[in-house]
């Protein structure tokens, strides 16, 4: 393996990281396990079962994604209908509602965060 690693990190990048990170808390009911503060970068962590996922800010990051397609952010859930039934309840957009994808397989939907990254949410009905 070219990399001396098994582990893997995602890093969304905001200008208001504060703010999306406070929706991934409360809309997503992540909870937040680390604040990193460096002298030009600033993070804020989840627990992820050892998954680095942060949000952080970044001084080249403005405004929404202008290419919200190029990465999906996979979620997976026990049931892919009762998140949706609590996520509309919280006003998330939905891209694509739930859906068997492939037919007889496992239960997928797309929505995006405030800030218009695509979040994919798979697992069983």
């Amino acid at each position: 393996m070219l990399l001396g690693t098994k582990k893997f990190s995602i890093i969304i990048f905001s200008d208001n990281h504060k703010k999306l990170a406070e929706w991934y808390e409360k809309t997503l009911e992540l909870k937040i396990n680390d604040h990193i503060d460096m002298p030009h970068e600033h993070f804020i962590g989840f627990d992820f079962g050892g998954l680095f996922f942060s949000i952080g800010h970044h001084g080249k990051v403005k405004g929404k994604s202008k290419d919200p397609y190029r990465m999906m952010i996979g979620f997976d859930v026990r049931s892919v209908n009762k998140t949706y039934e609590k996520l509309v309840k919280k006003g998330v957009y939905f891209i694509a509602k739930p859906f068997e994808a492939p037919p007889g397989g496992y239960w997928c939907m797309t929505a995006t965060d405030p800030e218009g990254n695509i979040l994919q949410f798979f697992g069983g009905k």
